[in-house]
């Protein structure tokens, strides 16, 4: 080959490679095309994303500490006490002269040297007052003779509704200790009584006495009870 047609073939080779593509470059711009949406649709799942992923962590937290550390418990709050306040008045012992109109035997019980029965009895005082008493006779008799110790009988006014008098009883007393007496209103059909601990007595009915019913109860010694349920419960009668 002549000098001549050496330079002829180079020259056309050099045109031949400014027309023919570059297949390398071609293929590398085309798989960059194609990485761009990806790229995209990265940066904004990554712009939704965040956010999303902050909230979580931090309920997660929230939950975790709330797991962890729960909300103290509230104290138990005390239980409500049932039914109503008691207030016994103070015995008036071996009270004047007494018209007892009305009495009921209650319990017998044993002294030093006789047998007694307790009564409860409904009186007139010398002023004219009405009041509730228990005395201890000489088991046997009714009216009269000789009575139990000092403290008999002893005697409260007839004061308060439902419950209108009331006597614990006690040692050397007129009525045996762990026995309790009360009189209370007609239309009341049971009575239940609580003392200072909340235990219950529940009270007998025993009977009708002058204006009232007449409940004998239980009670534990030294204990006496403090509140009261009767049973329907009734409303203070109207005042007239």
């Amino acid at each position: 080959m002549t000098d001549l047609e050496r330079e002829l073939a180079e020259a056309l080779r050099g045109q031949a490679r400014e027309v023919t593509p570059n297949l390398d470059a071609a293929w590398a711009e085309q798989q960059r095309r194609q990485r761009r949406p990806a790229k995209s649709r990265r940066r904004r799942v990554a712009v939704w994303g965040a956010p999303l992923a902050a909230v979580l962590v931090v309920l997660t937290s929230v939950l975790l500490a709330t797991q962890l550390n729960p909300a103290p418990t509230p104290p138990p709050q005390p239980a409500a006490k049932p039914g109503q306040d008691l207030v016994i008045a103070k015995p008036l012992i071996s009270p004047p002269a007494l018209d007892t109109s009305d009495s009921m035997a209650l319990v017998d019980f044993t002294g030093q040297t006789d047998n007694w029965t307790s009564h409860a009895v409904v009186a007139t005082g010398t002023a004219g007052e009405r009041m509730f008493c228990v005395e201890a006779l000489i088991k046997g008799v009714t009216r009269g003779g000789p009575n139990y110790g000092i403290e008999s009988p002893s005697c409260v006014p007839l004061t308060g509704y439902p419950v209108k008098g009331a006597y614990v009883g006690k040692n050397g007393g007129p009525l045996p200790e762990g026995k309790a007496v009360f009189l209370v209103d007609r239309v009341v059909q049971s009575l239940r009584l609580y003392d200072a601990a909340g235990d219950l007595s529940q009270a007998k009915a025993v009977g009708l006495l002058g204006p009232g019913r007449l409940f004998l109860a239980d009670v534990k010694p030294g204990s006496p009870p403090v509140r009261y349920e009767v049973n329907p419960t009734q409303a203070p009668p109207a005042s007239r």
